[in-house]
């Protein structure tokens, strides 16, 4: 399965969804411009834990997103393997 990983370019948030486009991604502020960062192919190397992995794709499957808050100023916090923003 791939799932795409987008950043709202003004805040650390941050989204998964299944379309490519990450139109269905809501907006959180009325700032809000979402950027494509990654796609994340699931088959090869699952993102995080799996237990929280299966969290997330059950809400990938119901809502088609998830949107997350990470501290990405300590790249420590994203998941191994996942694009990081310059510093």
């Amino acid at each position: 399965m791939l799932i795409y990983l987008f950043r709202d370019e003004g805040t650390d948030n941050l989204a998964l969804t299944i379309d490519v486009t990450g139109t269905n991604i809501p907006s959180v502020t009325p700032s809000t411009d979402w950027i494509f960062v990654e796609v994340i192919d699931t088959l090869r190397s699952p993102p995080w834990d799996i237990a929280d992995f299966q969290c997330v794709l059950r809400r990938l499957r119901v809502d088609g997103f998830y949107l997350f808050e990470a501290e990405v100023n300590d790249l420590k916090n994203l998941p191994t393997g996942w694009a990081r923003r310059p510093q």
